[in-house]
């Protein structure tokens, strides 16, 4: 008897997971409803960040949160958002045998394309691009900028510089060998200083001299920081030093050679103070902190889809697997 029973149950839960699996695998592409909010999803090592545009390129929402994993639970409650607020997603608990909390769908009308480091571990997603391509379009389609232009875009693992004209993009350098340059360097310093990220502008501000911190590599920057402490040196012209440190790895990345210089990136949102220390190693040249600097990437990749949906004309709705 309790032979038979363990066998039904078995059989039972089979044919239910098969229930579900049947009703979540994304459809071929067919005619559906036009598209009206294209999404897009910046998946970086520390945020995940949500944008969506309407057929129009209007910014409807911008949100974020950590990123945590599993990567596609988070994505999907990033996705979400709160009770009320602006979603692509519909918990459609009508399918039989869904967990608690419903299995997650795309609403007719939407699109979802990601970028960033996380990109290729969504399922259910109409399309992807690189980050160089979505800040490039994030920058270009909120500033309109009509001459050529480098944007350095600040990560939490690389920095990047990108050339660009207003069409495209012409060249780029990537910093992926070492933490230098880049918000990984900044956080690890300042734990070694015990400073909260969110103060390190408001003390580097408050330097009384300009200190040079000799190596780049984490590791050695933070043991050198340890020795200028013992010695009594300030803490805000060790954060400053710090500052110029990223500015001085990142520009020995590649040369500028445009007038107009355009940061992008959580970094450069956080830490403004980068943007003057950036200008003052140039002689005359106009520096812009985009707007919405954080968001750039997954504005960028809203705006992907939209022009992918304008120049192709096809219009589909998917269901995304389940989180």
């Amino acid at each position: 008897m309790l032979l038979r029973r363990a066998v039904h149950d078995r059989d039972r839960s089979l044919r239910g997971d098969a229930v579900i699996a049947a009703a979540l695998d994304p459809p071929v592409a067919a005619a559906g409803p036009a598209v009206t909010t294209f999404w897009g999803v910046d998946c970086g090592s520390s945020e995940i960040k949500v944008a969506a545009v309407d057929r129009g390129g209007r910014v409807l929402l911008l949100r974020k949160q950590r990123t945590l994993f599993p990567l596609a639970g988070h994505v999907h409650r990033a996705l979400a958002g709160g009770t009320g607020e602006l979603s692509p997603l519909v918990d459609d608990e009508r399918v039989p045998g869904a967990p608690v909390g419903g299995v997650p769908r795309l609403l007719p009308g939407q699109q979802i394309h990601a970028t960033g480091y996380g990109r290729s571990h969504i399922e259910g997603i109409h399309g992807q691009l690189t980050e160089i391509k979505a800040h490039f379009l994030g920058v270009q389609h909120q500033l309109q900028l009509d001459r050529d232009y480098t944007i350095i875009d600040i990560g939490g693992q690389d920095a990047k510089v990108i050339r660009a004209t207003p069409g495209r993009v012409d060249q780029f350098a990537i910093n992926r060998k070492c933490a230098a340059g880049t918000g990984a360097y900044i956080e690890e310093l300042a734990h070694r200083l015990e400073v909260p990220m969110q103060s390190l502008p408001g003390l580097a501000a408050g330097h009384d001299r300009e200190l040079t911190l000799n190596s780049y590599c984490t590791v050695f920057s933070g043991q050198e920081v340890i020795k200028l402490l013992m010695h009594g040196e300030r803490v805000e012209n060790l954060i400053y030093a710090l500052y110029r440190s990223v500015v001085k790895r990142v520009l020995e990345m590649t040369a500028i050679s445009t007038d107009t210089l355009v940061f992008s990136g959580g970094v450069m949102n956080y830490h403004p103070i980068l943007v003057p220390l950036f200008a003052e190693r140039f002689g005359d040249i106009k520096t812009i902190l985009a707007p919405n600097a954080q968001y750039c990437g997954a504005i960028g990749a809203a705006i992907h889809g939209l022009k992918e949906d304008e120049e192709n004309g096809i219009h589909h709705h998917q269901q995304l697997r389940p989180v």
